[in-house]
């Protein structure tokens, strides 16, 4: 490898040049980091990806029983990486598309009207429990937001009180898909829980 060009450096470069383009590269950049650290304990001195550590990189995940789609994961930046590199007349082995298994296509589970209501029921049942104090009126409407509103979980475990325009109806979603804000309206019912949540429990847990 060139010496202008370090396996740290070229992650950096490519992190900074994905990131320019609009995408966050976060975890990619953390497998890439990892990749970095297994390739020098294992192939020291080697400052891109070769065949030898790219196939000991799969082989220690599949030896730790990871699942298709997270090999793929543990995968994709590799050979971004090394196509990367090449593209700049580094030398740099790409694994093969077809090497790994497909992971099994996801069927999306559709809820009953008589699942969705027993769900409901469930986390209505939360109760008061000292060690999380806030728990039994976080969950019946952090479900609801996320079935009413279409959410990622983690969009709705991350909302802010400030996220939630109760007057007009509104949750604004920060940093969500492609690393962009947007806005989803609420139901008008799920907006008296909202309002209701937000008039018991704000300013009593931190801001969140």
């Amino acid at each position: 490898m060139s010496p202008a060009i370090t396996m740290t450096g070229a992650i950096t470069a490519l992190a900074a040049e994905k990131r320019a383009t609009g995408y966050k590269y976060d975890t990619e950049e953390r497998v890439l980091a990892r990749f970095a650290a297994f390739s020098g304990s294992r192939f020291p001195g080697l400052e891109a990806p070769a065949r030898a550590p790219v196939e000991a990189w799969i082989t220690s995940a599949r030896e730790r029983g990871v699942k298709p789609a997270t090999l793929q994961g543990l995968a994709a930046p590799v050979r971004e990486l090394a196509r990367w590199l090449g593209r700049r007349g580094v030398p740099a082995y790409v694994l093969p598309t077809g090497a790994l298994p497909r992971p099994a296509r996801y069927v999306p589970h559709i809820y009953t009207d008589q699942e969705l209501a027993a769900l409901f029921t469930q986390t209505d049942r939360c109760h008061y429990n000292s060690q999380v104090p806030f728990r039994h009126l976080v969950m019946p409407v952090l479900f609801r937001t996320i079935y009413a509103c279409g959410l990622r979980a983690s969009e709705a475990r991350l909302l802010r009180f400030d996220d939630v325009d109760t007057d007009a109806g509104v949750l604004t979603i920060r940093d969500a898909k492609g690393g962009k804000d947007r806005q989803v309206p609420v139901s008008a019912a799920l907006r008296d829980r909202l309002a209701d949540y937000h008039a018991r429990v704000a300013g009593r847990t931190g801001g969140d």
